[in-house]
């Protein structure tokens, strides 16, 4: 069965902090087998046939039903995470510095008006790159990532798309599940 990458928007819904406990159960809610979470439990990986979409849809009322309201779901196949990590447009700066470069993962490609935003905000050693399936990459240079502007105080849904970001090591933890999983099968 094919093995799905679920990246929840925030794990903070109406207050209340999602369980690794939970996150699995809403995957197995959705019908969802071999469950594993990774990291703050944003994390998901499963196995499905459901298509991204519908897996999209799906958890996304999951949440709404368990918390009375939804965050969005970015929901991955094995093939695009692994074009995702591919098309990393910083990979000797992300072996150098992994937690200066955030990837955000995308429900669908930004729009260019929102990349020029993003490009905009940026400090002098910031850079934004949006990959050819339209996830975007972000390096910070010498800035904290926690105190850039780039990241925060902005929706992209004011900006024209559904995303959510991860930093590099984060990633990285989330590839290393899916590499077990799949010398499992």
């Amino acid at each position: 069965m094919p093995i799905r990458i679920a990246l929840m928007r925030s794990i903070l819904i109406n207050g209340r902090r999602v369980k690794g406990e939970e996150a699995r159960g809403l995957a197995e809610t959705v019908g969802a087998a071999d469950v594993r979470s990774v990291g703050a439990t944003g994390n998901l990986l499963f196995r499905s046939r459901k298509a991204p979409a519908t897996l999209e849809r799906e958890l996304e009322a999951a949440c709404a039903e368990l918390y009375g309201r939804p965050t969005e779901m970015v929901v991955k196949t094995v093939e695009e995470w692994r074009a995702l990590l591919q098309a990393n447009p910083f990979p000797d700066r992300t072996a150098a510095a992994p937690a200066r470069v955030l990837v955000w993962a995308m429900r669908e490609p930004l729009p260019d008006a929102g990349l020029d935003q993003l490009r905009r905000r940026a400090s002098a050693d910031e850079q934004v790159e949006r990959t050819r399936s339209g996830d975007i990459y972000m390096w910070f240079g010498g800035e904290d990532p926690n105190a850039s502007r780039l990241p925060a105080g902005f929706g992209l849904k004011a900006l024209g798309a559904v995303g959510t970001n991860r930093n590099w090591n984060t990633v990285m933890k989330i590839t290393a599940v899916l590499d077990q999983m799949e010398a499992a099968t």
